[in-house]
């Protein structure tokens, strides 16, 4: 049974998509720029500014990664039920949208006056949760054309 699981193209999207937003929790998402110089680093879970001090203000960034990358986790384990496993693909692409919401807020609104005046500038790992997205809505798509073509074959029986 575990070997049919990975056979199946959606189940090899949806650890693409688990991998890259692990990877995204854990790598620079972002910097604040000052006349060129970087007075801030921001990651899912905190910003370090240039004294090296650690601000948590961004944990609801991480808190949306977490439960998105445990679910992709469960959903590849899912695979007998494949309605279930299309929405919770489904529910996947939403929580990484509202973390996109986020991260435009983060990226506008944060304390202290010398990050407010600068320039917040995405590093390539911030894409990682749009791929994972995308990785998703394939997935999904898979899902979907497994389940027409068991309704068909269920027919023809």
């Amino acid at each position: 049974i575990c070997l049919f699981m990975i056979q199946r193209i959606q189940t090899v999207y949806i650890v693409i998509a688990v991998m890259l937003t692990l990877a995204s929790l854990c790598l620079q998402i972002g910097y604040f720029n000052l006349e060129g110089l970087t007075v801030a680093r921001e990651y899912n879970l905190w910003i370090i500014d240039e004294t090296g001090k650690c601000d948590f203000i961004t944990w609801p960034l991480f808190a949306i990664l977490v439960p998105s990358a445990a679910l992709g986790i469960y959903t590849v384990f899912a695979y007998n039920n494949r309605k279930s496993q299309a929405r919770m693909c489904i529910f996947n692409v939403l929580l990484i949208v509202g973390w996109y919401i986020l991260y435009g807020v983060y990226s506008r609104v944060l304390p202290g006056d010398t990050v407010r005046q600068s320039d917040f500038v995405p590093t390539i790992f911030a894409a990682f949760p749009a791929l994972s997205a995308l990785f998703y809505v394939l997935a999904n798509r898979g899902i979907v054309a497994d389940e027409r073509l068991v309704r068909a074959a269920d027919r023809i029986r």
